[in-house]
């Protein structure tokens, strides 16, 4: 090393106390402090002169404000055992809270410590004693603050953790994963038979196969099945983890266990309501798919009865009144067997309607109507039934007036109906190129109230033209919201 000088002439062992990374304090055999690195120091924020000459527990005395603070007895007690035994003695984690120095109030922090006593001897007797701490208050808050709020988690979801050693077949478990599985006041170690015959016979497969299907790239377990308890009452749990490999072979299994049987019972009640839900709508459209073809029958009855009235009549005026109540009838009661034929009791589609009703006026007018044109161009809508009631109503109206009024002393014409919708609004438009007159319409006959009753209640407008071949009505109908 050079010189022939050694390290311990050259290197006090009083630098390398005051400087060691470790806190020291060294007491003599009474207890007083008689030394101090600064290390020490720097972790009990004092000072060499709070601390030095004066006794171990009057530099550090208990907390007065924690009635549970038993660090000084603990102390004493081991540096009494290394005095008696003369052996290094290491104290467990101590919670030790010390004195805030210059604190005008005499508060203390909360700390803890881990301890380790020494004795020192000179010539075999005991000299002094070595105390040595290391801080671990950050450690130690931590980890208390973790098993809080992991105590906390299982408590308040109902958690259970446990490790199964597939290698072994030992499960090792927590309390509360025990008396998921139905073993109150059990926890650590037990066969893993032990669950596994807690688990429904239906899902026992599919619980092992989800343990032994994992593979090294994706060892991850996430299976729900349910477990009989000794009563013979059903849970529902989930568990999920990871399996662990050794030499490339499956050895542990680490997961946690969630009580799912609250959600599957809502689940089921969930269920059984829709199912019940679909039964009463099935039942629902049954009926009224009942209903409208007894309604449809009603009125074909209602309807034929009315046009052989009016064949049986000589009065005209009586004749073309009972004529007209037939066609209204009948245009009721068409709309009624579509919505029989449809599977929709609610909604009607008129697309294909439309000219099958015009088609049916036509031959029913008492004008020779094989003469006249009818073109038809229906958009394909899905109405609400009632607004296709109405509609229909109108068509009948406005095209059966046609038929009578427009073609006066004309051997041939024609009629044009025209739906379509754009956006929210649907158009019924009616021309013909008759005589350019509104005639029919324009006498205050049952017709025409019909026809503004009905645009009054839908909220329409309806507007009446002359056009250079004949005469048009066009009606504008807000389509209602849904």
């Amino acid at each position: 090393m050079g010189g022939g000088e050694s390290a311990n002439a050259r290197v006090p062992r009083s630098a390398i106390f005051a400087a060691s990374p470790h806190g020291y304090l060294v007491l003599d055999t009474d207890l007083m402090i008689i030394d101090v690195n600064d290390r020490y120091l720097c972790i009990t924020g004092s000072k060499a002169d709070d601390l030095i000459g004066k006794l171990l527990f009057d530099a550090f005395p208990d907390d007065p404000s924690d009635a549970t603070a038993d660090g000084t007895n603990n102390l004493r007690k081991s540096l009494e055992i290394v005095a008696a035994t003369g052996k290094p003695h290491r104290m467990a984690v101590q919670k030790y809270n010390i004195p805030i120095r210059d604190s005008v109030d005499g508060a203390f922090e909360e700390k803890y410590w881990q301890p380790f006593n020494a004795p020192v001897f000179q010539d075999g007797q005991l000299i002094a004693l070595i105390h040595h701490v290391e801080d671990v208050t950050s450690e130690f808050i931590g980890r208390r603050d973790q098993a809080i709020r992991l105590n906390l988690a299982k408590q308040v979801s109902g958690v259970g953790y446990g490790e199964l050693d597939l290698q072994t077949g030992t499960a090792n478990v927590s309390h509360e994963l025990a008396d998921l599985f139905g073993y109150p006041d059990t926890e650590g170690t037990f066969p893993i038979t032990k669950l596994f015959e807690r688990i429904h016979p239906d899902d026992l497969e599919h619980v092992k196969k989800s343990l032994e299907g994992v593979t090294a790239s994706d060892a991850t377990v996430n299976a729900d099945y349910r477990i009989v308890l000794p009563r013979g009452d059903i849970r529902w749990l989930n568990t999920r983890g990871e399996v662990l490999f050794e030499h490339g072979k499956p050895a542990r299994f680490i997961g946690a266990s969630l009580d799912l049987t609250h959600s599957k019972k809502r689940e089921e009640v969930l269920q059984k309501t829709l199912t019940e839900r679909d039964k009463l709508l099935e039942q629902k459209e049954t009926l009224l798919g009942d209903v409208n073809h007894r309604i449809k029958n009603s009125l074909h009855l209602v309807s034929s009865i009315l046009r052989l009235e009016a064949a049986s009549v000589e009065d005209d005026h009586v004749k073309h009144s009972l004529q007209q109540a037939s066609l209204r009838v009948h245009a009721v009661s068409s709309v009624h067997e579509l919505i029989y034929k449809s599977q929709n009791v609610t909604h009607v589609d008129v697309g294909e309607y439309i000219p099958q009703l015009v088609d049916f006026l036509s031959t029913s007018t008492e004008t020779d109507s094989r003469r006249i044109e009818n073109v038809v161009y229906a958009q394909a809508v899905v109405l609400p039934t009632d607004l296709a009631i109405n509609l229909a109503l109108l068509i009948n109206e406005l095209v059966t007036n046609a038929h009578k009024h427009a073609f006066v002393e004309r051997e041939q014409g024609r009629v044009d109906v025209r739906l379509h919708q754009e956006g929210t609004l649907l158009t019924l438009t009616v021309s013909d190129d008759g005589i350019g007159s509104a005639k029919g319409l324009e006498r205050v006959g049952l017709g025409s109230k019909i026809v503004a009753g009905i645009v009054s209640q839908l909220g329409a407008t309806m507007e009446k033209r002359a056009t250079e071949h004949g005469y048009c009505v066009e009606i504008e109908i807000p389509m209602p919201a849904g």
